[in-house]
């Protein structure tokens, strides 16, 4: 699975964030249930107020009419004290020359009068309902008596602030159970999100679990199951590969020894070239498959990475000349295979001569202690490499020239092992390139291989040299 799969179709967390369906999907319940809240109130507002507000005072007004009943005429004022005991009404007795009151605050029939409109519920002399002072007052005529019965409190002031915060409290609730019911819902899309990440890093083994019996859980079932087949595939083209690479060794061995029993000529250089690209081909493949998919076996030693990077310099020969060595000091020893790592850095090294001209000038090598470790920096002032290629240059058989000529040489496995083998220790490569003005490539390796690498420890007193 490719390095631009891991950086290029997966988002980082920030644009998830940003993206998220879970707060796309909780946003949405959250405006319904508003709107939902909104109309419905503005409907009884503004439909079903006037019918229902009419009944009500109709209601209230007959239990003004019932309490004076239970007065009576000529009243009672030890029924009217007890009533508003017991009820939230305050009563007024009025008659010419004579005016009691629960109350001393219970407005007078002619006060209510004079100073309120005619209601919708006036009936003449027999009911007066109206508003006055902020409170529902009603005034009854019985016989020669006038019963002025005033409501403690307009309707539902008294439990504006308990409804609110009940309210409040019941929208809480509610906003809570949508967030924690939508997290819930969503948290298979979660799960599958790290299953394509582990995918993507060529973690194959790694299971979504199955959460629920919805769409979500159906796609998380054929997730893994596409996971285990790309995985077989990977599985049988590699080994496929390998068995493959392995079994051109005799036919190539073969044709050496036929090949020696030819007269020296054109022929014979020919067949003798090719032979060397098929083997150097296979070497190449048989490493990269061993680091990759066998847990190739590092034999680890103390190297020296000065004296291995002058090494494996001197087998370029001539081209020895195009290569500029600056170390930072006189030798930088660490722990690691120091064969493998001599091909690596000779990968590197030939791919900056290979990309770069001599009016381009020296390849430069660097080698420095830095981070628990050392880095070996190679840098050309070569064609460069395009934002594109960049992507995949170190993928196994891509190479940058199309054509594929014998000009630049190669099969595109030179950095794939490169990465191979420094991962393989636990280190790391970077590329940096610009078209038209070279490439720098830069690899940090531990002053020891990583923890869950297979090393076999080996005793050599010189460093490895390039093969």
């Amino acid at each position: 699975m490719s390095s631009q799969l891991t950086q290029a179709s997966i988002p980082n967390d920030r644009t998830r964030i940003n993206q998220s369906l879970f707060g796309k999907v909780l946003v949405l319940v959250l405006a319904t249930a508003v709107i939902a809240t909104v109309s419905i109130g503005l409907y009884f507002r503004y439909v079903l107020r006037d019918t229902y507000e009419g009944f009500l005072r109709e209601q209230v007004g007959s239990y003004m009419q019932m309490a004076v009943d239970d007065i009576g005429f000529p009243p009672d004022t030890s029924i009217a004290l007890k009533l508003a005991r017991l009820y939230p009404i305050d009563i007024r007795m009025e008659r010419e020359g004579f005016s009691w009151a629960t109350d001393p605050k219970v407005p007078s029939r002619a006060a209510i009068i004079a100073s309120t409109r005619p209601g919708m519920y006036d009936r003449g002399d027999s009911l007066l309902f109206r508003g006055f002072d902020g409170r529902l007052n009603g005034v009854v005529k019985r016989g020669g008596w006038h019963y002025t019965i005033r409501l403690r409190s307009t309707p539902g002031e008294e439990m504006f602030v308990p409804a609110t915060i009940i309210l409040g409290v019941m929208l809480t609730l509610l906003f809570i159970a949508a967030y924690l019911l939508v997290q819930r819902f969503l948290r298979p899309i979660s799960l599958l999100m790290a299953g394509v990440k582990a995918v993507a890093s060529e973690d194959f083994d790694h299971h979504v679990q199955v959460s629920s019996n919805d769409e979500l859980g159906e796609l998380t079932k054929a997730f893994n199951a596409m996971s285990q087949r790309v995985a077989a595939i990977i599985a049988s083209k590699r080994r496929l590969l390998f068995d493959v690479s392995h079994e051109l060794r005799s036919p190539l061995t073969r044709m050496n020894v036929a090949l020696a029993m030819l007269p020296e000529g054109k022929a014979r250089v020919s067949i003798e070239r090719n032979i060397r690209e098929l083997n150097t081909m296979i070497t190449e493949l048989l490493e990269n498959e061993r680091l990759a998919v066998l847990g190739g076996v590092l034999v680890v030693e103390v190297v020296d990475i000065v004296a291995l990077v002058g090494t494996v310099m001197e087998s370029f020969g001539y081209d020895q000349q195009r290569i500029e060595l600056d170390s930072l000091t006189g030798n930088l020893e660490i722990t690691a295979d120091g064969q493998r790592l001599a091909i690596a850095v000779r990968n590197l090294i030939s791919n900056a001569l290979k990309y770069s001209s001599e009016k381009d000038g020296p390849v430069k090598v660097t080698v420095f202690p830095d981070d628990d470790g050392a880095r070996i920096v190679v840098a050309d002032q070569g064609i460069g490499i395009s934002v594109e290629a960049q992507k995949m240059v170190f993928e196994p058989f891509y190479r940058t020239d199309d054509s594929r000529s014998r000009a630049t040489g190669g099969y595109g496995l030179g950095l794939s092992l490169t990465k191979a083998i420094v991962e393989a220790h636990g280190g790391t490569i970077q590329l940096s390139s610009t078209l038209g003005c070279g490439t720098t490539i830069m690899i940090w390796l531990p002053h020891a291989p990583a923890a869950g690498a297979t090393v076999r420890n080996m005793t050599l007193k010189q460093p490895a040299t390039a093969t």
